[in-house]
């Protein structure tokens, strides 16, 4: 932390400044992606009422506060405002904070700012309508070659690049497994993209740890509706899979805790056993997206996956130094 923000003063002006220039930027990126989404400029015409069409006026437009003194409802129409819009600008803030705080006055601080608002604005448009622009990641990868480039130099620029290369061939390659038993891809291309802009900003290795974190946050989010909905539209194999994959979880704790297999044959047999089960369970997972719910619908197992790779992104930014020492290459 600079020396500058030891005075308790200082710092907390810089706190509560930060964290409103953040609820700000959190305002102006809920019109990126509600306008984004429509197809609309973002920067014409002024804000107005979704429904009456009325222009909002200065007041109506404080971040958080306008939501709580209007109670939720339009100052004109009396129609009810989204939850989206407070929740969006107070975690932008809470974050703008988090990030001034680890980072302090730094040239990290103002890349990964920018990096938090992109993954912001892809996150909520995969989870509202399951998009992803691809803008949106180019510029996430771009600055992470910049950040690099600025750091190390050609080094960098270096380390950069194959990052980016690495985490989308990496993404693409497992998105395409999906062509084998589902014929379609297991999640969507926005998701390649992404990965090639945390590539560039953390590098190959790095990137696979995103791989793992992205996956542990989705299970742990996603598991338990998933395996709910499965069992509620017949789709069995998912739900085996799921508890499959769940004991096979539990069984690898306990052998890397207990230190239970020390022999090199052993160790190989296992890991040959891992992988045929995680193979087999992502079959049955794979096999049913191409089963009709009641609904009509054919992809109940494939959910938003951008957000679970936005939270990775935020967990090597601000751990890195602990992730390192689990790094065997």
């Amino acid at each position: 932390m600079n020396e500058i923000l030891q005075n308790s003063e200082i710092y907390i002006f810089f706190s509560v400044w930060i964290f409103v220039v953040g609820l700000c930027i959190g305002s102006f990126l809920n019109v990126v992606v509600i306008r984004g989404l429509n197809g609309d400029s973002i920067v014409y015409p002024p804000s107005k009422c979704p429904t009456c069409g009325n222009k909002l006026r200065f007041w109506m437009n404080i971040p958080v506060l306008s939501y709580i003194f209007l109670r939720g409802k339009c100052g004109f129409c009396k129609s009810k405002i989204s939850f989206q819009y407070p929740l969006v600008e107070f975690i932008c803030g809470l974050f703008f904070y988090l990030i001034f705080y680890k980072f302090s006055y730094s040239v990290e601080t103002v890349f990964y700012l920018i990096a938090f608002c992109l993954l912001l604005v892809m996150s909520i448009t995969d989870i509202k309508e399951q998009i992803i622009f691809d803008c949106h990641a180019y510029i996430l990868a771009f600055f992470g070659v910049l950040y690099n480039l600025i750091n190390n130099g050609t080094n960098g620029l270096i380390f950069s690049l194959s990052g980016a290369i690495s985490g989308f061939l990496i993404y693409e390659i497992i998105a395409r497994t999906g062509y084998i038993f589902a014929k379609q891809r297991a999640f969507g291309e926005g998701d390649s993209y992404i990965a090639l802009g945390i590539g560039a900003f953390f590098g190959w290795k790095y990137m696979i740890v995103s791989v793992i974190l992205s996956v542990i946050v989705m299970a742990i989010f996603s598991i338990p509706v998933l395996f709910i909905n499965s069992f509620k539209f017949g789709k069995k194999k998912t739900c085996y899979s799921l508890i499959f994959s769940i004991l096979l979880i539990l069984i690898c704790l306990m052998v890397s805790k207990y230190n239970l297999i020390t022999d090199f044959l052993p160790a190989i047999l296992f890991t040959i056993f891992v992988m045929v089960t995680v193979l087999l369970c992502a079959k049955g997972i794979l096999s049913d997206m191409n089963k009709l719910d009641e609904n009509g619908n054919k992809s109940l197992c494939m959910l938003p996956f951008g957000p679970s790779m936005a939270i990775s992104f935020l967990l090597i930014m601000f751990f890195q130094k602990e992730f390192s020492s689990f790094l065997i290459f």
